[in-house]
């Protein structure tokens, strides 16, 4: 079996206190290996944007334990957790996040910048991510010369820019027509094969879940 990137040991995670207590998992484990892909299905406010959250270290369980790499995350300081995030996660949000002055290069080029990655490695790498989803050309374009979906290619290219173990996506195709839909799922796969990385996906899309290893229902 592959290496494990992600293990979630009997977590519980509430909101609220007395009469308002809100318990969102209970006992809840999940793991995720090297290369393997799972979505995140279930109605909203079920726990799915939470789980991500945990994962990425935004927010803590109440109990139990979340270790990346083999790092229980909930041991960790703030600025821990976040440079172990920024090396070892790639977030993709329903809305693409970019920096709208920035160029797409730029774009993807900023969280290895901001990990200490040398300037010139840093672009090297981002222009050949850039080419990876089929932007060749788009460069020095900004997000608001892109169409949705060149945005999202762009918000992928840049969840890779430090090679992360895994991907964490939260409702990725949310803004996407059909059609874009089908091209987003298909880049993303061969991107996730091609650099053997691991994929979690909060999802209602079942043109999206049906592309994963596995579904995972959160009721």
């Amino acid at each position: 079996m592959n290496k494990e990137i992600i293990s979630i040991e009997s977590i519980d995670k509430s909101f609220g206190e007395g009469d308002k207590l809100l318990q969102v998992f209970k006992n809840f484990s999940l793991s995720l290996h090297q290369g393997e892909t799972i979505a995140l299905v279930g109605a909203s406010g079920s726990g799915k944007s939470t789980l991500l959250h945990i994962v990425c270290g935004l927010d803590r369980p109440d109990s139990g334990s979340v270790k990346i790499q083999g790092i229980d995350i909930t041991e960790l300081n703030y600025d821990e957790r976040s440079r172990l995030r920024n090396t070892e996660i790639g977030f993709v949000y329903q809305f693409h996040h970019l920096l709208p002055d920035l160029t797409a290069l730029e774009n993807i080029a900023l969280p290895a910048l901001l990990a200490g990655t040398n300037q010139a490695e840093a672009f090297q790498n981002s222009s050949l991510l850039l080419e990876q989803v089929n932007l060749f050309g788009k460069e020095n374009n900004t997000p608001n010369e892109l169409s949705g979906g060149e945005r999202q290619r762009v918000a992928i290219a840049r969840a890779m820019s430090n090679n992360p173990s895994c991907l964490i996506m939260d409702e990725p195709t949310g803004n996407l027509d059909t059609k874009n839909v089908e091209n987003f799922m298909t880049l993303l796969m061969d991107m996730v094969s091609m650099r053997n990385v691991s994929l979690l996906i909060a999802t209602h899309d079942t043109k999206v879940s049906s592309r994963l290893d596995r579904l995972l229902s959160l009721e």
